[in-house]
């Protein structure tokens, strides 16, 4: 998680994309670590990322994929990256076709699991400012990151834009899982005019390991959300689900990144 501390961030307007109905297949490969529910969930949560991908969405990359699976697991990166890609494109109806395929044998010794779910979907691609005049970049100082280390953000703009920045904890199972970092009480203005901007600015932000995890290290992660007209963001929100559907009722158009990091303990 991250403190924030005092101290003495297309166009091309989108048309009304029309939703398409798709068909995406998935079959899962695990061992005994995990249930065989939790097998066909995690085919099911692959059969809805290739629905959307056809629908337009991006995804998360295969080397922060395979670093998010060594840290939180793969069933978790499955979720994590689902959400974050359902920001592109949304799932509107899902059913699946027929029952999920079981299926299992021996491998060197060791009895290997599969499951293979086939769903047909309704996609909506969601608006983005999909033109290259209106970007932005984001570098962190780090991407792993110990207990109160800093944590800094260098954003370049082509444009001047309104710049919002939430925190993710995908973790969170009790509380909320979205957090409103920029703008906040030190930096109130999130309308950046300059090219090139580094943050904090007014303030310190922090990192911090958070107290309900057994494990080593975590992953989180930092949305941004960059758009025309300034949007009135609550400052948290309980998964991020709720966030995606405060960004569609909206019908503001944005542009979205995010960017991923890991805590050590």
């Amino acid at each position: 998680m991250i403190r924030i501390l005092l101290l003495l961030g297309f166009i091309f307007f989108s048309t009304s994309a029309s939703a398409k109905i798709v068909t995406a297949k998935y079959k899962s490969m695990h061992d005994g670590r995990i249930s065989t529910n939790e097998g066909c969930e995690l085919a099911r949560n692959r059969a809805k990322l290739k629905a959307l991908r056809k629908g337009g969405a991006q995804t998360i990359t295969t080397e922060e994929f395979e670093k998010c699976s060594e840290i939180d697991g793969r069933f978790n990166c499955e979720r994590n990256q689902f959400f974050l890609s359902s920001f592109n494109a949304d799932i509107t109806e899902i059913s699946e076709i027929g029952k999920p395929k079981k299926t299992s044998k021996e491998l060197d010794g060791d009895v290997i699991y599969y499951c293979e779910v086939t769903i047909k979907a309704n996609v909506k691609p969601i608006k983005q400012i999909k033109d290259p005049s209106f970007d932005f970049s984001v570098k962190l100082n780090q991407q792993n990151f110990r207990d109160n280390d800093n944590l800094f953000m260098e954003i370049a703009l082509t444009k001047p834009m309104f710049l919002t920045i939430f925190q993710v904890l995908p973790y969170e199972k009790g509380g909320n899982q979205v957090f409103k970092i920029f703008p906040n009480e030190m930096e109130k203005s999130n309308y950046i005019e300059s090219d090139k901007i580094k943050l904090p600015n007014n303030a310190k932000y922090q990192v911090y390991f958070p107290k309900n995890i057994k494990e080593k290290s975590v992953d989180e992660y930092l949305f941004f959300l960059a758009s025309e007209e300034k949007i009135e963001w609550l400052p948290n929100y309980n998964t991020v689900e709720e966030l995606k559907d405060a960004f569609i009722n909206s019908r503001k158009r944005v542009k979205t990144k995010y960017k991923q990091y890991t805590i050590i303990k």
